[in-house]
């Protein structure tokens, strides 16, 4: 089952997200409009408001007006952060596309960014319950926690998996698991909600460390440049992986690098390289289906339905 087959599975809510979500992006100010159409541009793959619908769907049979302001919310939530990561990480592109910052300035960025987090409060105030507020408003806390956990150990050597994978749940991980939260919420079972979550912390911890790991493979593989971590003096798991297997040339050689100034294109290449001549790949790709795997498992006890199974579906996208 491919992406738009999932997304078949939800179409109705999908559409109505997509015609919300168009609405909420619009403003009587020029460059707001503006912003909003260059963004929609790079339209990924909407996990986020995908995985809100089909939780929505495992959970209450149906997917109601409100989980799909709920999934708008979440979009909002998450372009808010990348908006205001692309300014502290000094980011001239994402997907291939410049980012608000570069295009813009990063003041017009900042302020865009604070206007979409202002639709979530409003959109918030209009259509959650005092719950859905809650699972919301703590992910927006978490989110900051992790950009800042980030900022503070990601260019530390001796940064733990463990670390780094609490730097990863609630910098990307959280916001997953409350989409997953917030649409399988029902005042009649939270049990369901909270297994759902726990799904979506899983799948979110996967997505990323995948993520971090086509950092390490060519751009002919994955459509996207290489070694943008490395040269941003990001410790991610593959880099984790091989520093603490690597001999002692080998770590003071890396310690070396991300200590000087910039990091050219050749010197990021082939740090690329000794990764890959290492076990570090395979260590993080055993990781990667250790912890799908697990997701995969909370979901098999879960009642049959397309929702579900679409769900089950899209891990499969994080072993590809």
């Amino acid at each position: 089952m491919n992406l738009q087959a999932i997304q078949n599975i939800v179409a109705e809510p999908m559409k109505a997200f997509d015609d919300g979500y168009r609405r909420q992006m619009q403003s009587s100010v020029t460059i707001i409009n503006d912003i909003g159409e260059y963004l929609s541009q790079r339209k990924g793959k909407m996990l986020r408001p995908l995985l809100t619908l089909l939780a929505a769907g495992v959970a209450n049979d149906t997917v109601a007006d409100n989980k799909v302001q709920m999934a708008i919310a979440m979009e909002l939530l998450h372009n808010s952060t990348l908006i205001h990561d692309d300014v502290v990480d000094e980011s001239d592109r994402r997907r291939g596309m410049e980012t608000i910052c570069h295009r813009w300035s990063n003041q017009i960025a900042v302020l865009c960014g604070d206007y979409y987090l202002a639709k979530v409060m409003h959109l918030l105030c209009l259509h959650a319950s005092y719950e859905e507020r809650d699972i919301i408003s703590r992910t927006a806390i978490e989110m900051s926690e992790g950009e800042l956990l980030q900022q503070q150990s990601s260019r530390d050597t001796n940064m733990s998996e463990t670390q780094y994978l609490e730097t990863i749940y609630k910098k990307t991980a959280s916001l997953m698991a409350s989409c997953c939260e917030v649409g399988a919420w029902n005042d009649r079972d939270a049990s369901m909600s909270k297994r759902l979550r726990e799904f979506g912390r899983l799948f979110g911890l996967a997505f990323q460390m995948r993520d971090d790991m086509l950092d390490y493979c060519p751009e002919a593989q994955t459509g996207k440049p290489c070694g943008n971590d490395i040269k941003e003096r990001k410790m991610t798991l593959p880099l984790i992986y091989y520093y603490h297997n690597a001999s002692n040339e080998e770590q003071q050689q890396l310690l070396r690098l991300l200590q000087q100034g910039n990091i050219t294109d050749e010197e990021a290449a082939q740090m690329v390289s000794n990764v890959h001549d290492s076990d570090a790949i395979q260590l993080t790709q055993k990781k990667i289906s250790e912890t799908t795997e697990q997701a995969r498992q909370l979901l098999e006890i879960l009642p049959h339905s397309p929702y579900r199974d679409g769900l089950m579906q899209l891990t499969d996208f994080l072993l590809q």
